[in-house]
């Protein structure tokens, strides 16, 4: 697949959604963009791109369409009803998913692409908004093996590392749960060791430690220790929906998850003290509100 022949479509043009498609319209490919804010869509337009009017009118001539959307319901809405993807995209087309949603709706979206003729890739990405604009995420894929490999070279575009997870839809977006579990327990256990170590006298010993173990996670190192939740990469609101699909797709396969539960709270308390907006860690102030610190 040569990527200059491609038209591919990109709607959803977010913190993550603009660095990928970056990448992807870099890749020389003619690029056609939907955003729900229309602003959004300006500098591709300004590089190149074709801004369209709705979902229907960016799939009607892409080859491979890509979403980057907030969770289940906005991708859904966007794939289905007479403006939606669905209704443009053309038999035989690639739909790559990005977006970090729940197993069931990721079945769910799989069939509606086979009943309609067109195909799905379950593509959702690890990685911050620096790092999709390096092109450096990491992609966890699963599907048609042969469409995946169509599909390859545009998911090589903005990726760093691409795990195959196989033909089940489902079993992508559960890798990436599970890593977002994994991130989100490590930012609640830092949380606690650096209220621990502010409050015993040594937290520039412990901030300087992890920053040489942690490599990449460095970012969240800086921001606890310093409690600089601003400007986010990640939203606390977003962070809030991961957590609570963590919570549910556990549930459906009866694994209890004492340390999510336990952040989906620490997350509920920060979003009643107005940090919805700020970067997700922010969670972590609670342990330091309930230690007796003062607000930041």
């Amino acid at each position: 697949m040569t990527l200059q022949n491609l038209t591919i479509a990109f709607i959803g043009l977010g913190r993550i959604g603009s660095g990928i498609a970056k990448n992807v319209q870099a890749s020389g490919c003619q690029l056609v963009v939907y955003n729900r804010t229309p602003q959004k869509t300006q500098p591709f337009v300004a590089a190149g791109a074709k801004a369209a009017s709705m979902p229907r009118e960016a799939a009607a001539s892409a080859d491979i369409v890509i979403t980057c959307l907030m969770d289940d319901q906005s991708v859904i809405d966007v794939l289905s009803g007479p403006d939606g993807i669905l209704a443009g995209l053309r038999r035989g087309a690639i739909h790559i998913g990005t977006s970090t949603i729940s197993p069931h709706a990721t079945t769910r979206i799989a069939a509606l692409h086979h009943q309609h003729g067109s195909h799905y890739v379950a593509a959702p990405v690890l990685g911050r908004p620096d790092a999709a604009a390096a092109g450096r995420l990491s992609t966890f894929v699963a599907g048609n093996r042969e469409i995946v490999e169509r599909a390859r070279p545009v998911l090589e575009t903005y990726t760093q590392k691409i795990f195959g997870l196989g033909e089940d839809h489902s079993r992508a977006a559960s890798m990436k749960l599970a890593a977002n579990f994994f991130v989100v327990s490590f930012l609640e256990l830092m949380g606690q060791a650096f209220t621990f170590a502010d409050k015993r006298g040594v937290l520039e010993p412990m901030t300087d430690l992890l920053k040489a173990f942690l490599g990449p996670m460095g970012e969240y190192v800086d921001r606890i220790s310093n409690r600089r939740y601003d400007t986010p990469g990640f939203t606390l609101d977003a962070g809030l929906k991961d957590v609570r699909l963590i919570l549910e797709a556990a549930g459906e396969v009866q694994v209890p998850l004492p340390f999510a539960s336990l952040i989906r709270d620490k997350c509920l308390a920060a979003q009643a003290r107005g940090f919805g907006q700020q970067d997700w860690c922010v969670f972590t102030e609670i342990s330091r509100l309930e230690a007796g610190q003062a607000p930041r």
